[in-house]
Formats: C-alpha cells, sequence, structure tokens
C-alpha cells in the first residue's frame, strides 16, 4: 500500500529533481458499527477503520455525513459529524466521531429548517399585504 500510496501523491527515482509530497495520517473512529465515513468528501471506508488514512499535510474535513449533503444550514448544524482537523508532517491524528447523538437529531434540524423557511415566508407574506392596506 506504500508504494500506491507514493506513486499516486507523485514519489518519483531517487535520481528525479522533484520532491516528494509530505504526508500524514488521519484515523477516524466512531462510536456505532458499519458507519460510513469520509475524509475531504471521500469514502474510505466504514467504522471501524483497521488503518490510518494516508493524507497530504494540512488542513482536512473527517466526518460521517456524505458530500451530497449541500444544505449549508443543515451542515453547520452537524456539529459533530463533520470535523475540520489538522494534519502535521508523518503524524497520526485520531478524529472521534459521534453518530448516534447526531443521527437521532439529523431530521429534527432539516424540520427546524423547514418550519424557519416557512415562518419566514408568512412573515414576509404579511409584511406585503400591510404595506398593501397601509397604501391602498
Amino acid at each position: 500500500m506504500t508504494f500506491c500510496l507514493f506513486s499516486i501523491l507523485g514519489a518519483t527515482t531517487a535520481d528525479s529533481t522533484e520532491k516528494i509530497p509530505e504526508i500524514g495520517y488521519i484515523l477516524p473512529t466512531c462510536d456505532s458499527l458499519g458507519v460510513p465515513l469520509f475524509v475531504d468528501g471521500i469514502n474510505v471506508g466504514k467504522s471501524p477503520l483497521q488503518h490510518p488514512v494516508p493524507v497530504l499535510a494540512g488542513f482536512h474535513e473527517v466526518g460521517y455525513a456524505p458530500p451530497q449533503i449541500r444544505d449549508a444550514y443543515v451542515k453547520k448544524r452537524l456539529y459533530y459529524a463533520i470535523k475540520k482537523v489538522y494534519v502535521p508532517i508523518g503524524d497520526t491524528v485520531r478524529v472521534a466521531l459521534y453518530f448516534d447523538h447526531e443521527y437521532t437529531q439529523f431530521k429534527a434540524i432539516k424540520t427546524e429548517n423547514k418550519i424557519t423557511q416557512y415562518i419566514g415566508l408568512v412573515m414576509s407574506i404579511m409584511t406585503f399585504f400591510l404595506l398593501w392596506q397601509a397604501t391602498g
């Protein structure tokens, strides 16, 4: 696996002038079994992972929320589903994710978002109606 990793990341022969990128590792853990885990939106397996995931050193997003969630309101409310971490060169960062709590809250968050949108719509309609009544 190490050979494949370096060839993917652009490793070269000893006589080449290209630099080998510096890597680190992420080991996501989850409180539930069989939960799909994502690093930077890429599915890296299901919990529990047997080996850390090699990544370039730097900032990464780790979580179990699939990248298909595009609603910014919902994404911001999933505090424990997506974590941003910094991976130093040559180090392994362990990331603890809590699935049970967030999963039960996911539907409530979506419902809360819809209710907020409906309330905003109703208030807008009422404002326009009152302005129309005041000018007429």
